[in-house]
């Protein structure tokens, strides 16, 4: 294993954390939280009840924790700061998945281990960002490395274990159906052979970790609505831009060195005969659909950038020794220049759009101590959620995380908040205060319509303001409802 060059890897990873005091990425606020708030409660009080969005479809009778392996991993970075301890915990994800990518690449007798791994930071600037979020996506891509391994290897036991643990690591686990299925297919090609063992050492695999959780079978409906929403999406709702396509001009920004190494490879590969090469087809169906995902959905980035590196070290790699000691040196230069440029642009990226959590604690902290514990606060936007959450675990929330979690349990009212969170409506108390239980309404700056309407209404006091938000209290003849089931 070339250690020295991953520790130098996760030292640049650990450089990028230091380039911003904040956490990267909304949903990293809430992931680090609620990890603590696993910690607090110990394992008599394991899985903790989920309160805090009650008219979603993970309110607390059908809560499912989709990333559950991933928040128990967070727990021993939640003793301290916890937005140091997130930092921490992203760049350890980080040193998982480069060990992993090693480690597959060494059981593959791969050469020039630290060269792959030069390739894979200069990939893509958007994988690097995406790495430094404290969420799941490092995991789960050390995951799908493995599981790869392990079905080339036909090693049914292992692979059946590792399915189990994705399903209780991330609802995403599904993906490992790529590689697993890339692999079948490869050996029927190549090999002129049907392993179908393979693909039902996976599915068991899953299959127990589905049905050995706390949280089924709860899980199994969480994931219908949460991938049904995203493949098959019968209205316009404006969930986070990660799902959205990348541009012409971001795409080869970010993905155009990931396309080069599948060209590149490709063109290798076939020089040699690739239709009997199974690792090679294999691989390289693993990035084609990687692909694909990504140009429907930019966030696949996390996925195609080292699937494409690893189809390129399995094919490429093997005649690096034989180039010219010129052009090994062109070759590593190349690399690092590109790899350098990514960090620089990822850092100033950090800096940039960073956001401070400083901002929402004023706000959140008023309303915890001020509106009885369970009273609901409504934002302006989805995902405000993450960073008051972090201030204030006393409230309860309209909406967060996505919002067709709102959406799909009560359609009407979710577009009637669109509606009013948008300015289009004169009096927004009554929504919030006679259709809503909303004891405080948050916003932003962004949101100016709705703020001009907020001023006018009676029903709505402005009790805090600054240069990024104003916070209103619902004008009620009692007290707040707390813990709200349902919508009027």
């Amino acid at each position: 294993m070339p250690w020295a060059a991953l520790a130098a890897a996760v030292a640049v990873a650990a450089g990028l954390q230091l380039s911003t005091p904040h956490l990267v990425g909304v949903d990293s606020a809430f992931h680090i939280r609620f990890a603590a708030v696993i910690r607090e409660a110990g394992l008599a009080g394991y899985p903790p009840p989920f309160p805090w969005l009650p008219l979603t479809i993970l309110a607390p009778d059908r809560y499912a924790d989709h990333h559950m392996l991933y928040h128990l991993f967070l727990v021993p970075f939640t003793l301290g700061d916890l937005r140091l301890g997130g930092k921490l915990a992203a760049v350890t994800a980080t040193a998982i998945l480069l060990v992993a990518f090693a480690w597959v690449l060494r059981r593959e007798r791969v050469p020039a281990i630290p060269l792959a791994l030069l390739a894979l930071g200069a990939s893509s600037a958007d994988l690097l960002f995406r790495l430094g979020m404290v969420r799941v996506q490092a995991l789960s891509v050390a995951c799908l490395l493995v599981g790869f391994h392990l079905a080339l290897a036909h090693r049914h036991l292992a692979l059946a274990a590792l399915a189990c643990v994705y399903a209780w690591l991330y609802d995403g686990f599904l993906l490992l159906a790529v590689p697993v299925g890339a692999v079948v297919a490869a050996e029927l090609v190549a090999a002129r052979r049907l392993r179908p063992g393979i693909a039902l050492a996976a599915l068991a695999g899953a299959a127990v970790g589905l049905v050995v959780n706390p949280y089924f079978p709860e899980y199994l409906t969480f994931m219908a609505h949460h991938f049904g929403d995203k493949l098959v999406e019968s209205e316009s709702v404006r969930v986070g831009r990660e799902w959205l396509p990348y541009n012409p001009i971001s795409l080869l920004g970010n993905a155009l060195m990931a396309m080069l190494y599948v060209a590149l490879g490709v063109a290798v590969a076939s020089e040699r005969g690739i239709l009997k090469d199974r690792r090679a087809l294999a691989a390289l169906l693993v990035a084609a659909t990687f692909l694909a995902l990504m140009l429907r959905s930019k966030r696949f980035i996390e996925y195609f950038a080292p699937a494409a590196t690893l189809f390129a070290a399995l094919t490429v790699g093997a005649v690096v020794p034989a180039l010219t000691a010129a052009r090994r040196r062109a070759l590593v230069a190349l690399l690092a220049a590109v790899a350098t440029a990514n960090v620089v642009g990822v850092a100033w990226a950090f800096r940039v759009k960073s956001d401070d959590l400083a901002l929402y604690a004023p706000a959140a902290r008023l309303v915890a101590e001020r509106a009885p514990p369970g009273a609901m606060l409504c934002a302006t936007d989805w995902d405000d959620f993450p960073p008051l959450y972090f201030h204030n675990v006393e409230s309860t929330y309209l909406v967060g995380l996505d919002p067709t979690y709102l959406r799909n349990r009560f359609r009407d009212a979710y577009w009637q908040w669109v509606d009013v969170t948008r300015g289009r409506s004169s009096q927004p108390a009554r929504l919030f205060r006679d259709r809503l239980p909303c004891a405080y309404v948050f916003s932003d700056r962004l949101h100016g319509a709705f703020l001009e309407q907020a001023a006018a209404d009676p029903g709505l006091t402005e009790v805090l303001a600054n240069d990024a938000m104003v916070l209103f209290r619902v004008e009620r003849d009692g007290p707040p409802p707390v813990h709200p089931t349902r919508i009027e």
